[in-house]
């Protein structure tokens, strides 16, 4: 007897329609998925730009006058007397 063979593009067809279905009922959830990963990258750049930022004053550190300070003993830099390790080189103080 006679097969009915559905070709391929028709599978193709119904999963493009299922998709166009799906982007029309569900285009909130798309925008706000879109809208999390812009987020999410523009946040972590900031955070980043933080750290660097902090980590930078750390390393060009200037004691004012009269304010005790260590140096390190590997690389001579002024570090604050509270550090545990040198901002520059990240070695441990004694």
């Amino acid at each position: 007897m006679y097969k009915i063979e559905f070709s391929g593009c028709l599978s193709t067809l119904f999963i493009f329609l299922l998709i166009l279905f799906l982007i029309k009922e569900l285009w909130w959830l798309i925008v706000g998925l879109i809208i999390i990963a812009i987020v999410a990258y523009y946040g972590n750049l900031i955070y980043k730009t933080y750290l660097n930022k902090k980590q930078e004053q750390k390393i060009n550190y200037a004691p004012e006058m009269g304010e005790v300070y260590k140096i390190c003993p590997y690389c001579n830099t002024k570090v604050k007397v509270n550090e545990k390790t040198c901002p520059c080189c990240n070695r441990a103080l004694n």
